[in-house]
């Protein structure tokens, strides 16, 4: 008798051992027929690549012992789960005894555990492959928390057909995740495994109702439901469907690709928003029924983390007659005067220039470039600002030239603008004009430097990837001045032409329109986000309307008021490094003593150069270079074409956009008005919004005291001749 219990200690303490000190298969433990799931940032599946041999597995559902899923799979397979070691020794005892008394087997002892090791390591059914899975299965709550093996069994159990592991099921047998399952939808998956060819309950509806009820019962004698719950799921009608797979974001998916090897939970999330991107596809739908263009995209991305939440390369990728299938967001496209901003902000980080240095617009022709503006006009003198609202294309050139045009081309370069591959002798000058191709999501990015306060990273689209470094291209206080230039509904109005579209949260966009008017562009942004829409034939051919801020900004417009219904969305703040500065308001630099009228305006501390006015240095006359000078006097000149063009204003320039600043005194913050008539001498008449504020005779200058608001301005004479333009006052 001793030696009997020396013997079953013996046994047992080497049993002891055995489980703690025999090598596992660990490798088999992490072993699944994994399909590749890429999902939006928030868990939902956008598209499903299948693992080898077609199987469908999505591993990573999290078992909670709230879910419907977990309390029927435990009273359905393990009752005692939670509390035995691996193998319950109570079934143990009930099936011999059953089996015995049956001759035959009646029932079984597998555990959540057993089957685990079971369906890690397939083997032939026999005694000795029960105690291989029962030794395995102690090893296994060893080395893996109770949740931990739920949730290997999950994963690993058939439901049916090609569907491995509960998340599969649950997705494709109703469109939703394991753990949103139904009391009744659970059970019905629950029973499964048992037989899942038998009990599959799209093509078993019977066998698997049947199949329910037993679950249902069990989960009744565990406590896990009460007897009304049990007869109401029992009597609840199902519909099982097949889902279909999901096919979202298909341009965004394409371009991420579904990678052949992913994390341990074969679940890619992506930075995609599912919201978002449904708005994006949906405005741009809208948008392209009324375009004459085949093709469009829109980029949205995050400022802060540089993540793409909504990516839509074309309004229909299904339309193959409209090239559908052509991701708009990354083909090259001509940049036309998307650009510019980012030469501006390099002007003036360098010190060049500040929001109100004026600038030649005049007719200038390079070796082999014959620019001109997009309104085939030219203003002779217009300020930095009003150069860079009205996307004038002289002005742009001038400041390309200050910046050096090696310098600029290295800066689109490092702002991720990878498409211009070519040498800055290549581009020439036209570079700033958008002679070269960009792809809607790095110009995007881009502009998500001047949102960021001039760090630029490279955009983000998988949510776990870390987020990369920022490298320093622009100042803040530069993106600053960029942002606000173009910012403020005074623009809005002039772009719509109607005051009811002018509500718009807080933003600034900048549009282009490449040659030819095959491309049309607008990049919208704020301290959040950042919009890119393009607009275009995919082809690369022509359209009329093809103009960025008629068939492009109304998309980005529309976006943004999605992402702020109210119209009320964040600000920059004003950097500390920005300053108001004193300026002669006829040149846009540091007065002299011979300025006699004075404005304020933004410059940079310490870095804005204070360059003394260099146009009144011999005194009050205006002294221009000579090229200005000359283009000044021709349109001052009387002009041949008939009376309709005898008299005209020279300044200000239409649609001009100025400030107010009220904390400085009334009298220096005056405008010049200036005429042309083809009588010298002739006595001008000038009106305001229909109020007469005083006369002038040709070339000299009326001043008028700044009023915030849009204005339009009237010149007239004795004769009924006429000129009449706009402008506004921030």
């Amino acid at each position: 008798m001793q030696r009997t219990a020396w013997a079953v200690v013996f046994l047992v303490a080497a049993g002891m051992a055995a489980v703690r000190w025999m090598p596992f298969p660990e490798e088999s433990l992490a072993r699944l027929p994994s399909a590749v799931v890429l999902a939006d940032r928030h868990g939902e599946p956008l598209r499903v690549k299948l693992a080898t041999g077609g199987f469908d597995c999505r591993p990573g559902y999290v078992p909670d012992p709230d879910h419907w899923i977990t309390k029927a799979i435990v009273a359905a397979e393990d009752r005692r789960f939670w509390s035995h070691p691996g193998v319950d020794a109570v079934a143990m005892i009930r099936a011999a005894v059953q089996n015995l008394a049956g001759g035959r087997r009646v029932s079984g002892a597998s555990t959540i555990s057993t089957q685990v090791i079971r369906l890690m390591e397939p083997r032939p059914r026999t005694v000795a492959t029960k105690a291989i899975e029962a030794f395995r299965a102690l090893q296994l709550e060893r080395r893996l928390e109770k949740r931990e093996i739920l949730a290997q069994y999950l994963d690993r159990a058939p439901f049916g057909g090609n569907l491995v592991g509960v998340e599969a099921a649950a997705r494709r047998y109703f469109g939703k995740g394991a753990g949103h399952l139904s009391l009744a939808e659970a059970a019905l998956l629950a029973g499964v495994p048992q037989a899942p060819s038998r009990l599959r309950p799209d093509r078993r509806p019977t066998a698997a109702k049947k199949r329910q009820a037993y679950v249902l019962d069990r989960m009744e004698a565990c406590g896990s439901i009460t007897a009304d719950e049990r007869a109401e799921a029992l009597a609840q009608t199902l519909q099982v469907r097949p889902v279909p797979y999901p096919f979202r974001a298909p341009h965004f998916c394409d371009w991420v690709g579904v990678p052949a090897r992913a994390a341990a939970d074969a679940t890619v999330r992506t930075t995609l928003d599912g919201d978002l991107q449904r708005a994006a596809e949906e405005v741009l739908r809208r948008h392209a029924a009324a375009s004459a263009a085949a093709g469009g995209a829109v980029v949205l991305l995050e400022v802060r983390t540089g993540a793409v939440r909504a990516l839509a390369g074309s309004p229909d990728y299904f339309n193959a007659r409209r090239a559908g299938q052509v991701n708009g967001a990354t083909a090259r496209r001509a940049a036309g005067s998307t650009l510019k901003p980012f030469a501006y902000a390099l002007a003036i980080d360098r010190g060049l220039v500040t929001p109100a240095t004026v600038i030649p617009d005049v007719p200038t022709r390079f070796r082999d470039l014959d620019p001109r503006n997009f309104s085939l006009d030219y203003r002779g003198l217009v300020s930095v600002r009003d150069a860079l609202v009205l996307s004038l294309n002289l002005p742009a050139i001038e400041i390309e030239k200050r910046v050096g045009q090696e310098r600029f081309h290295a800066v689109l370069r490092s702002l991720g603008l990878g498409t211009i591959d070519r040498s800055p002798e290549h581009y020439g000058l036209g570079l700033v004009l958008g002679n070269a191709e960009v792809r809607l999501l790095d110009l995007a990015n881009a502009y998500a430097c001047l949102a960021r306060g001039g760090g630029w990273a490279p955009a983000r689209f998988v949510e776990s990837a870390p987020w990369p470094a920022t490298q320093p291209i622009f100042s803040p206080e530069a993106c600053w001045l960029v942002s606000d230039m173009l910012a403020g509904e005074e623009r809005t109005m002039d772009t719509t032409g109607h005051a009811a579209d002018v509500r718009l949260p807080p933003m600034a966009w900048k549009t282009g329109t490449s040659a030819g008017l095959r491309d049309a562009w607008t990049v919208a942004w704020n301290p959040e986000y950042v919009i890119g829409v393009w607009v275009g034939n995919p082809d690369g051919s022509s359209a009329e309307g093809l103009v960025g801020r008629e068939a492009a900004t109304p998309v980005a417009w529309d976006l943004f008021r999605r992402l702020y219904p109210g119209n009320v969305g964040p600000w920059f703040a004003r950097p500390a490094g920005i300053e108001k500065r004193a300026l002669c308001a006829t040149s846009g630099c540091a007065p002299g003593s011979h300025c006699r009228h004075r404005i304020e305006d933004w410059a940079i501390a310490r870095i804005s150069r204070h360059e003394v006015c260099p146009v009144h240095r011999a005194g009050p006359e205006d002294v221009w270079p000579a090229p200005v000078a000359s283009f000044l006097a021709r349109r001052a000149a009387p002009q041949p074409e008939g009376p309709a063009e005898s008299v005209r204003i020279l300044a200000p320039a239409r649609d001009s956009i100025f400030r107010w600043l009220p904390d400085l005194d009334l009298p220096a913050q005056r405008l010049a008005f200036t005429g042309a008539s083809d009588r010298p001498g002739e006595l001008l008449y000038w009106f305001v919004n229909d109020r007469p504020v005083g006369r002038s005779r040709p070339g000299e200058p009326l001043f008028w005291p700044l009023e915030r608001g849009r204005h339009q301005i009237v010149c007239s004479t004795d004769r009924g001749l006429g000129d009449h333009i706009q402008i506004a006052v921030e």
